[in-house]
């Protein structure tokens, strides 16, 4: 403000403020602060006018409104702006929600039923099979050596007495007690051998021995391999016996016995010993 340019007062509220220059109030009226009804009074003259009613005053109340419309319809643009986006997060997340659960559907329907005659299971061992496990109490001493699988044309070393076996599913006679003194230092006979809980665990496990047969198997020749393995104390497995007398050596049964003594057995479980034979290839 000039020293001889009268200056404006303004109502704010029940407040008078000023005296600020003209255009202080100008720009009032742009940044919104001071509305066209907003009454102001020119130092001297004695009485408060509108902001409209001052001549020198109007053409920026006309611009201050013309931008008030078009701040007005930016704001509103960019809100609609906002809700599109939003609305098209929100499907976006609904299809690939709606597309992991068609995946997840198909990975389970393809995990039970079979695809070209063969289990996804199947599938992903190649040409490995494994053939139904059965279950006895544990015979075998450590000293055991190989053993080579049944229809070799090869015999246990003399003074190893055979392994009975309870094929899965099958119950001793009814009426019939194992003999006395047949029974392990942890009280199991025959009879309480927990067939379903060891399968169980075997069904859940037998993946993890693949690798290890995949380490001997040899491109275009069948292999048999069968394998035993005892439940020792706490459910823990101690030993593995691989009946391949070809595979003396391999460090296959290294492999499986790591692998074995990460399975989780339980306690009740010790005592117990375990068949299972993997086809390798196909005869023929």
């Amino acid at each position: 403000m000039g020293p001889n340019e009268p200056g404006w007062l303004f109502r704010d509220g029940d407040l008078i403020l000023g005296p600020v220059p003209a255009q202080q109030i100008i720009d009032r009226l742009y940044a919104g602060d001071l509305l066209p009804q907003s009454e102001v009074q020119l130092m001297g003259s004695g009485r408060f006018q509108k902001v409209i009613e001052i001549p020198e005053f109007k053409l920026h109340v006309a611009k201050a409104e013309a931008k008030k419309r078009v701040d007005g319809h930016e704001r509103e643009h960019h809100s609609e702006q906002k809700k599109k986006t939003t609305r098209g997060l929100a499907i976006g997340v609904g299809v690939l929600v709606t597309l992991g659960l068609v995946v997840a559907a198909i990975g389970s329907y393809l995990a039970v039923h079979p695809l070209n005659g063969k289990s996804a299971e199947e599938l992903a061992w190649g040409d490995i099979t494994i053939d139904a496990p059965t279950i006895s109490k544990a015979k075998r001493s450590s000293s055991d050596e190989f053993v080579d699988y049944q229809g070799s044309g090869k015999k246990p070393p003399s003074g190893t007495a055979p392994i009975a076996r309870l094929p899965t599913g099958t119950k001793p006679p009814t009426g019939t007690k194992p003999p006395l003194g047949n029974s392990d230092p942890d009280g199991l006979s025959m009879g309480e051998v927990d067939e379903a809980g060891i399968n169980q665990v075997v069904a859940k496990n037998k993946a993890s021995l693949i690798p290890c047969i995949k380490t001997v198997a040899k491109p275009g020749v069948f292999l048999k391999i069968p394998i035993e393995f005892s439940i020792a104390e706490a459910g823990k497995v101690s030993k593995v016996w691989v009946d391949n007398s070809d595979l003396k050596g391999s460090g296959l049964e290294e492999c499986l016995l790591k692998e074995l003594q990460k399975w989780p057995f339980k306690a009740a479980h010790s005592g117990n010993s375990v068949n299972l034979s993997f086809n390798v290839g196909k005869k023929g």
